[in-house]
């Protein structure tokens, strides 16, 4: 054990702060510099670390990448569509849903927008990181089939699982348009417009 601020710390908390800064400094430096133009020094002085400190974490800077992803993928993987059917269950109507749904996406996007022009791009071109994206859109997939499903009864589609590809392609689309690309539109005009379309679809009204 050692002290810190007149009280004891384990050597295994004090490494997993360190570990948790380099990824915070890693995100940072990732989104400024670029993924090809970023390097383990880059991030070590971002950090406030010796290099030599970054490699007893992460083997290399690919791996300090797909950890980044991991870092936001758990800060944002709250279970959204718990919500989604607590608002159902309090009232909410789906159009207010859908809203909430919508909207969540592109403050997640919005959040770290250069990062993930950076993770676009290489999921394009690396198919480890294509492998992760390609996990997480399975695990959205399932999740909004799943949703769906629990509303059923108020939809005019017959092939959830259909229609869950689609709600995802669209709201994943529209949050990289509104808020990755600028679009052109304006995020608010886009979004509302995109959950007017959604409610058509799923409620033929």
């Amino acid at each position: 054990m050692i002290r810190k601020h007149g009280n004891f710390e384990t050597v295994q908390d004090r490494a997993d702060v360190t570990r948790s800064d380099i990824l915070d400094a890693a995100l940072d430096v990732f989104s400024e510099k670029g993924y090809a133009k970023a390097n383990t020094k880059n991030i070590a002085a971002a950090a406030g670390v010796a290099t030599g400190s970054v490699y007893r974490y992460f083997k290399d800077k690919k791996i300090i990448f797909i950890e980044v992803i991991n870092l936001l993928q758990g800060r944002m993987g709250f279970d959204i569509f718990a919500k989604a059917q607590t608002m159902l269950d309090e009232g909410a109507s789906f159009r207010e849903v859908l809203r909430m749904l919508a909207v969540y996406s592109v403050e997640s996007h919005r959040n770290n927008r250069m990062f993930f022009r950076e993770v676009m791009a290489l999921e394009a071109t690396d198919e480890e990181i294509s492998a992760i994206g390609k996990e997480r859109d399975r695990r959205t997939h399932q999740n909004l089939v799943d949703f769906l499903g629990t509303q059923k009864r108020h939809l005019k589609v017959d092939d959830l699982e259909a229609a869950a590809e689609l709600v995802h392609l669209v709201v994943e689309k529209v949050s990289h348009q509104a808020v990755v690309f600028d679009s052109d539109v304006g995020e608010d005009r886009l979004v509302y417009q995109m959950v007017m379309m959604l409610e058509g679809y799923l409620l033929g009204c």
